[in-house]
């Protein structure tokens, strides 16, 4: 008997958007890693037309344009319709944005995190703007068959803010990126290192300028590191400079660091390996991650992390990091400090961050998560 071709759809919307971040990265690695495992099904990528390049190739992969912005009228309103028409077994949400009203086949849906309940930020300040991202969040989970959660704090998180039976959701580990590993071309570490005005050793921090990312008490940390310590190191600020975020350069300039504090701005994919395995170490005080790629990458460079004691931290990093009340600046900077002047300690946390990096990879995750498309079409 001949085994039943599902039809499978991926929203897709977030693939090869700066925009989307991690979650974009996410979905194009999920996708490469099922072009592989699963050549039965028939899966429907649906992305904006910008992105179609990032879908892809394979005989039972088929791109589908749906330009439907995230947080728009249309994605209420005309992305159900047109997802009924595509006649789908199945609809896998990547992220919580999707349509909540309206009938919609069987779905699944990844949560990376709920960090918008907890630090709304200031995208989302007003509480029209909380209560409609709430509202979204739970419909989405209600709706789905299956949840996925990346990793077992975000499914925490959601059985109990969002009252979600914890035998729908699924813990799926995310992975690194095969471009994060040690490099042997240390000429154009130099030259990328230099374009960005990077002369030294340094410290780094790679992600977004968010409250919960917790920069102001890394920079606090710094500033008195360089008040009591022989610290010669620079302070490297990797992400997208966002000009909401008037705080930072602020306090930059309020403590005297323009010459010690490096804002590289956006840095390109194939150029972020480099700064990892140039830096001496990596320092990630976020207070909320739903799973933390950034120190994983680091990790997978050789670079020794040292993150904050909260969220899924512990659990993702295991021991292979030193960790830090984020809260308390003298315990960021003590961590530090304690680090960057251990010789034998920092070869240890480089050793532990190679090892523990490994356990996580985008084949196992697509593995893990066809066997719930499974569990939903069987």
């Amino acid at each position: 008997m001949a085994k039943r071709r599902f039809r499978i759809g991926i929203d897709a919307r977030f693939l090869g958007s700066r925009g989307g971040f991690g979650i974009g990265v996410y979905t194009e690695e999920l996708l490469s890693a099922l072009r592989k495992l699963d050549r039965t099904n028939h899966y429907l990528v649906l992305v904006r037309q910008e992105a179609l390049p990032h879908v892809p190739l394979a005989e039972n992969f088929e791109a589908i344009v749906a330009d439907f912005p995230h947080y728009s009228l249309s994605e209420q309103l005309l992305y159900p319709s047109f997802i009924r028409r595509l006649k789908l077994d199945l609809i896998h949400f990547t992220n919580f944005n999707s349509p909540v009203i309206g009938y919609l086949p069987p779905s699944v849906v990844t949560i990376h995190d709920l960090t918008l309940l907890f630090f709304p930020g200031h995208k989302r300040k007003g509480w029209l703007d909380r209560t409609g991202y709430r509202w979204v969040v739970e419909r989405a989970t209600g709706r789905a068959k299956k949840i996925i959660a990346v990793s077992a704090h975000t499914k925490k998180d959601i059985e109990e803010r969002l009252g979600v039976p914890g035998e729908k959701i699924r813990v799926i580990h995310e992975g690194v990126a095969k471009r994060f590993h040690l490099l042997k071309d240390k000429k154009e570490t130099s030259r990328i290192l230099r374009r960005f005005g990077i002369t030294g050793k340094f410290l780094l921090y790679v992600g977004q300028w968010r409250k919960h990312k917790n920069l102001i008490n890394l920079i606090r940390a710094f500033a008195l590191l360089k008040q009591k310590t022989a610290l010669s190191h620079e302070l490297v600020l990797a992400g997208q400079i966002d000009s909401q975020m008037p705080a930072i350069p602020e306090l930059i300039k309020k403590l005297s660091l323009e010459r010690d504090i490096v804002m590289t701005g956006f840095v390109p994919d194939e150029e972020l390996p480099h700064l990892y395995n140039a830096a001496d170490l990596f320092v990630f005080p976020s207070l909320y991650e739903g799973f933390g790629i950034p120190p994983l990458e680091a990790m997978s460079c050789g670079c020794p992390v040292v993150a904050a004691r909260s969220s899924s931290l512990p659990e993702v990093l295991g021991e292979a990091a030193l960790f830090f009340d984020p809260r308390r600046v003298e315990d960021i900077a003590g961590t530090i400090n304690r680090v960057l002047f251990s010789y034998s300690l920092k070869r240890e946390l480089r050793e532990k961050g190679l090892s523990q990096a490994k356990r996580y990879s985008y084949n196992k995750m697509a593995k893990e998560t066809l066997k719930v498309y499974q569990e939903v079409l069987l």
